[in-house]
């Protein structure tokens, strides 16, 4: 456990700021008829990195350990990793987190997300960049717009659904990456698209040029099947 300064963000302080919000909530006589949302419980998380987590960066769960009786997520730099399961992938809170700190990732549905400055159209998939906590484009998270903070950030959705899309001119290789267009649906029918994205074909069989294919979202990375 890292040292703390007077007034720093401590477990214990964390525990007692949740407990007041419960003790708050339950001397409200809530009708049925409230239409307030329910408060989702905060998500705790200790860097384990070595580098400083940017405002709204992406992070990558790679664990969890207590910390005075209250759990923490272990946590690193997107595929700055040592274990072999890729683990989930969340959103940083307003406030930098350094290393070896304690800090509050982004409970949704709607996140704030670094990106690598890319003007992102909305709708266009993004996911983490490797060794960065910076989105680019990708297949775990969905543009929606950008914020009003900065340039570079925006805001998202989480969304692992496949999309369908066009290969490339020159298909792909087996066991190789390509670039595909996602394609658009549109009075019944699936238009060409403009956003393109790189995909892997994950067996020994190439992808034809232009083929119809279904692009699937493994471990953070598109994943073409051809449509026979």
């Amino acid at each position: 456990m890292p040292d703390v300064e007077i007034g720093a963000f401590t477990p214990e302080r964390a525990r007692r700021i949740w407990q007041a919000t419960l003790a708050f909530e339950r001397g409200i006589d809530v009708a049925s008829t409230d239409m307030r949302p329910a408060i989702a419980p905060p998500i705790y998380f200790i860097n384990l990195s070595s580098h400083t987590v940017p405002p709204y960066g992406c992070i990558q769960v790679n664990g969890v350990e207590e910390i005075g009786s209250q759990n923490y997520l272990q946590i690193a730099r997107p595929f700055d990793y040592t274990s072999s399961v890729m683990a989930p992938f969340l959103l940083n809170g307003p406030y930098e987190v350094e290393a070896g700190d304690l800090g509050v990732a982004q409970s949704g549905p709607i996140f704030r997300a670094l990106t690598d400055g890319t003007a992102y159209a909305c709708g266009t998939r993004l996911g983490p960049a490797v060794d960065s906590f910076e989105l680019t484009k990708g297949s775990s998270f969905t543009a929606i717009s950008y914020d009003d903070i900065g340039t570079d950030i925006l805001k998202v959705i989480a969304c692992e659904t496949p999309l369908l899309a066009t290969a490339g001119s020159l298909g792909i290789a087996g066991n190789s990456s390509g670039t595909v267009t996602a394609r658009l649906p549109g009075s019944g029918n699936w238009s060409p698209g403009t956003i393109t994205y790189t995909a892997w074909a994950p067996t020994s069989t190439p992808i034809t040029a232009n083929a119809i294919v279904l692009i699937f979202p493994v471990d953070a990375k598109w994943v073409a099947v051809e449509i026979c």
